[in-house]
């Protein structure tokens, strides 16, 4: 069972649902517990993601299990990086859901330390299926792509670029968190790691940053 889940959807099915989870799966009652606890939040601030995280290292006060439900219909992305240690590692028995209306919002470093809660939206990566599937020369080729249309004069063809290069990097986490994690795949991931919120950032280097991939790919995830 894994100690972080993901939900993208309406906020209150979302929380319903996480707590069904919870009673299912930890057998912990949600009425009335001080060890379930629901945190709802419009825009999360990063003082309140390092509240969430002091929340979250707190012991369980009636027993060895704790549930937090953190519901957000936004999140700065430093509160994000504020929330990466807590929901990778958590304390044993503390189990995490994150709840938001959209996956959109959510950095690919923070979505990837979590599994999909069952009635949630899995986002599917096109792209990193088509760059792990092809060799060298049609990586290179979706990459030369990605960094044309970026390029453009038209915002609407460079804003989807740039959530394309989002998602290849998104996907790319995922699929390499399902490896052994060799000394290669550690370094690789802690390069995505670094690049996934530099994306998010309209000056991004793309050019730099796909380059640097096409040469570091660990090829245990060439499909």
């Amino acid at each position: 069972m894994s100690h972080a889940y993901f939900y993208a959807g309406e906020r209150e099915q979302g929380i319903e649902r996480a707590l069904a989870h919870i009673e299912k799966e930890l057998g912990l009652t949600t009425t009335g517990n001080p060890d379930v606890i629901v945190m709802r939040f419009g825009l999360l601030s990063v003082d309140e993601a390092r509240e969430v995280g002091d929340l979250v290292r707190q012991a369980a006060i009636g027993g060895n299990q704790k549930a937090i439900v953190l519901s957000a219909d936004r999140l700065f992305h430093e509160a994000q990086n504020a929330l990466l240690k807590v929901f990778e590692e958590p304390p044993e028995g503390t189990f995490l859901y994150l709840i938001v209306p959209t996956a959109g919002i959510v950095l690919p470093t923070l979505r990837s330390r979590t599994q999909l809660l069952p009635g949630g939206v899995e986002v599917s990566s096109a792209i990193a299926d088509e760059f792990l599937k092809g060799n060298q020369k049609a990586r290179e080729e979706v990459v030369s792509s990605l960094l044309e249309r970026a390029k453009s004069d038209k915002d609407e063809e460079k804003d989807a670029a740039r959530a394309e290069a989002r998602e290849l990097i998104a996907g790319l986490i995922r699929a390499a968190r399902t490896k052994e994690m060799t000394p290669e795949m550690v370094a690789f991931l802690t390069d995505l790691d670094t690049f996934a919120p530099i994306l998010h950032e309209r000056a991004a280097p793309l050019k730099l940053i796909f380059e640097h991939l096409l040469i570091t790919l660990p090829k245990d995830l060439v499909r």
